[in-house]
């Protein structure tokens, strides 16, 4: 689920943060609360290519299996028109997986199920070893016929990013363009009233019998947990279990609550630092400093860069305070960034945005949000309120200020985009015995964890767990969660494990305590700019650092022939054995340097990965000291060498053989001091 915010740059930054986060969400909908269950018949399943690319090595049919569902656009109109939603799923490579799937919903509304969370769970097949996982693309979203994208919204966004408009000018240009995404649905012949809710839980349903399914379990995100909610009380026949990751309970408009679920976040984001020892003295009194940057920044927007990771052109940008407040609202979506934020912070005071821009663009850039589908899902079934409803008190001021202006925005547009109202009636709790676990983040802003308390509390059979650590969404937020997952789908009925949750600590915000700075970890990473050219060359010099190993020897045996047919030079033996045990040593140190860099990146990526935003964990503090060594080393070399050609104790080949060495060595050390590796165990 996600706010939208209409602040120039931040117009953006509310439809991308499933990039990050994976884990976004949406709205409360859902079907009348007092309609019984009705039987459908089965909406037809097909098998398809898949409509996406698939990771080198995949092999459709064996580890995944695509196609489309067709449904009917209304399901109380069966033989009326049809829309097709995308299917992936993930085929468990058990001998024998449990006949129950479990079927996984994006939240938003409009976010991707399959590009959130197919490459995500295919590397992870540690997840749920033993069943299937279905990954549904909700109706209008980005695979599904139609999709409800709005790329009218995207041009405009870049078309702005570097303009200094005033908050009305934003608002009136966005809504023209959200009206001209929305004349355009229509024209197509698109039902906008029917892509709420209502329709959507019955298409879950419609796939379970399409699939041949007795029962399923259910995993939805944010928006996902409405939908999985609504799923409970009109269809619950066919489901097994339910997990609600990231939950807003049908009774409670996000809408009206999201000032407050913000400044509550912030709260607990500013007081985590100033508890942390650690934080708090790297970076003291952090509050002070954010929002005396936003005003700084409302008064004069900072002028920053952003690479479209798509087509890789770059762009300039203003950012102004509110779009920092806004950013940081939807970084404490993010798990894993959240230990980076206090970090961007004082980068940010200090003029430094390279590694904010760098998040920025990915949720500007990000088109894979159906912006459409959010908007006829919230303007269906959360419109329903007025400014009087909001409670503002003793929220910060800003976010007071920018969180009215969201609300009169968003109530706004939904005149505009002139849906069907399901009425108040689908805002009811949800009652059900279906054995229910609720994951909640201490850190998420727009779901906070009172709202699970309000859907558990009429939940009979339900488990609440809150994580220390988490952001929006907490299901792969590590092994804790990962492991009651696990134990909750192998035996529903029972109350998982979850005494993991006590050995979780909170955040281990990133300080100078404990990362080494490297900077250039990411952009070799990305292969941005001149990285593939300055690590091809790397690699070249290493490899001709490393001949040695062979031609070493090769010269030793023609020496060995030379001395044998009564040719010896004196000394010549020691000094060239010492000299090529010398550069076969710094080639062996610069190549362990690598491969160890090689094994800490892909240690991180599987742990940490805001990690490499910055730098390194300290914890690897000694292979950075490998560098330094080299350094030691090559000093020796390049004597050698001048002791070589004064000498004349080697041939004329093997000496230039040996210069060149000699000089590939330093090249190496050269792009190491390019890239801060070379100092960094000293001055990181």
């Amino acid at each position: 689920m996600f706010m939208p915010r209409y602040t120039q740059l931040g117009r953006r930054i509310v439809v991308g943060i499933c990039v990050l986060a994976a884990v976004v969400g949406g709205a409360p909908g859902g079907l009348d609360a007092a309609a019984p269950p009705t039987q459908r018949a089965a909406a037809p399943f097909a098998t398809a290519p898949c409509m996406f690319d698939l990771p080198l090595g995949v092999i459709e049919g064996q580890q995944v299996v695509c196609g489309y569902l067709t449904t009917p656009a209304r399901h109380a109109n069966p033989d009326g028109p049809t829309i097709r939603l995308a299917v992936a799923i993930l085929k468990s490579q058990a001998l024998n997986p449990a006949p129950d799937p479990l079927v996984m919903l994006q939240g938003g509304p409009g976010g991707s199920t399959i590009d959130t969370y197919f490459e995500i769970l295919l590397s992870d097949p540690s997840f749920l070893p033993n069943r299937d996982i279905i990954l549904l693309e909700q109706r209008g979203t980005l695979y599904s016929e139609p999709a409800l994208t709005c790329q009218e919204l995207d041009e405009l966004t870049i078309e702005l990013l570097d303009q200094d408009i005033s908050p009305e000018e934003d608002l009136q240009r966005s809504a023209q363009a959200l009206q001209q995404c929305h004349d355009r649905l229509v024209n197509e012949g698109v039902d906008l009233s029917a892509f709420d809710s209502v329709e959507n839980a019955a298409d879950i349903e419609a796939l379970r019998v399409a699939l041949e399914y007795e029962q399923i379990n259910l995993y939805g995100v944010s928006y996902g947990t409405l939908l999985a909610l609504h799923t409970m009380r009109n269809h619950p026949e066919g489901l097994r279990s339910v997990i609600l990751d990231a939950v807003i309970p049908p009774q409670t408009n996000f809408l009206v609550e999201a000032p407050r679920s913000q400044d509550r976040a912030f709260t607990v984001f500013f007081d985590a630092c100033a508890s942390d020892p650690q934080c708090n003295d790297s970076y003291p009194n952090l509050e002070q400093v954010f929002f005396d940057l936003v005003e700084q920044l409302n008064e004069t927007p900072a002028q920053i860069q952003m690479t479209d990771p798509e087509t890789e052109i770059r762009y300039d940008a203003l950012l102004d305070g509110d779009s920092l407040e806004e950013s940081l609202f939807q970084l404490l979506y993010a798990t894993e960034i959240i230990p980076a934020l206090p970090r961007l912070i004082y980068a940010a005071r200090d003029g430094d945005y390279t590694v904010l821009s760098r998040l920025i663009a990915l949720f500007v850039f990000d088109r894979t949000m159906s912006t459409g589908m959010y908007f006829s899902v919230i303007c269906a079934e959360d419109a329903d309120f007025n400014l009087a409803d909001l409670q503002l008190d003793g929220l910060r001021p800003t976010v007071a200020t920018t969180g009215r202006r969201d609300v009169e925005a968003i109530l706004m547009f939904c005149q505009d985009w002139n849906v069907d109202p399901l009425g108040p009636e689908i805002d009811a709790p949800v009652s059900s015995d279906i054995p229910t676990l609720l994951l909640s983040g201490i850190f998420d802003p727009i779901t906070p964890p009172a709202f699970a308390e309000g859907a558990a509390a009429t939940l009979a059979q339900s488990y609440n767990y809150t994580f220390p650590h988490s952001g929006h969404s907490a299901a792969l937020s590590g092994p804790c969660s990962k492991q009651i997952i696990r134990d909750f789908l192998d035996n529903p009925t029972v109350e998982p494990d979850a005494s993991c949750i006590t050995g979780l600590s909170g955040v281990d915000f990133i300080t100078p305590a404990n990362t080494l700075r490297v900077p250039s970890l990411l952009p070799l990473l990305n292969l941005e700019g001149s990285a593939a050219n300055e690590l091809t060359l790397f690699g070249a010099s290493l490899a001709l650092l490393l001949s040695i190993m062979l031609i070493g020897p090769v010269a030793w045996l023609v020496w060995m022939v030379r001395r044998h047919g009564g040719r010896t030079v004196s000394f010549v033996p020691i000094r060239a054995r010492v000299l090529s045990w010398l550069t076969t040593l710094n080639g062996i140190v610069l190549l362990g340097f690598a491969l160890g860099l090689f094994v800490m990146i892909v240690t991180s990526l599987q742990t940490v990965t805001t990690w490499l935003l910055f730098g390194a964990p300290r914890s690897w503090i000694g292979l950075f000291t490998l560098p330094l060594f080299s350094l030691f080393l090559t000093a020796g070399m390049v004597v050698g060498a001048v002791l070589a050609w004064r000498s004349k104790f080697w041939s004329v080949w093997y000496r230039s053989y040996y210069t060149v060495l000699v000089l590939a060595d330093i090249v190496c050390l050269v792009l190491l001091g390019l890239w801060g590796m070379l100092g960094a165990a000293v001055f990181g």
